[in-house]
């Protein structure tokens, strides 16, 4: 972590905290070890954001939560397993290749475009899009996919799926 980032959070914690807890606060703010500003904290301006919210970060940290929460319930389930198998008598656990008492490690590789096919799919939506009836023609992505030669690809009909569901989905959101 970076110093700046540290102290930046600290600053931001302490103006936060001061409605609830000022004495703490104005300690942050006047201590020489952290701050040491010469007035009170109950002086200084509230924070405000520098930029404006990036949602595709935020997506991406809810994403990253959610496999991280996935990892850890897969490895719990995991060492109950190796706990169920080695509480039975006799049993063998040579052949169990999970050991909970070694070291792990995940590696996160994160793509920043869709592969062709996915975007090749992503414009037959849009043109197959109708706006004043705002919603996607599907005999229309038929007839895109048999031209496009995406028709027999396994992939490509669930994907689209999807993508019409997430798409309401996010309309709803937003709009709702």
């Amino acid at each position: 972590m970076h110093v700046d980032l540290i102290t930046y959070w600290i600053r931001i914690a302490a103006l936060i905290i001061t409605p609830i807890a000022p004495h703490f606060a104005d300690h942050i703010w006047s201590s020489p070890a952290i701050f040491n500003q010469p007035q009170s904290i109950q002086l200084a301006l509230w924070p405000t954001p520098d930029k404006p919210v990036d949602r595709g970060l935020l997506e991406s940290a809810e994403y990253m939560r959610g496999t991280v929460k996935s990892i850890r319930d897969a490895e719990a389930g995991l060492v109950k397993m190796h706990m169920k198998t080695k509480s039975k008598k006799g049993a063998a656990n040579s052949d169990l290749m999970f050991d909970p008492k070694k070291e792990k490690a995940v590696r996160v590789y994160v793509a920043t475009v869709f592969p062709e096919w996915q975007d090749v799919c992503v414009s037959i939506i849009q043109e197959a899009y109708v706006k004043a009836e705002d919603r996607v023609d599907d005999a229309k992505v038929k007839e895109l996919l048999v031209k496009k030669g995406l028709i027999k690809d396994k992939r490509a009909m669930p994907f689209i799926q999807t993508f019409k569901v997430l798409s309401q989905l996010m309309k709803i959101i937003i709009y709702d």
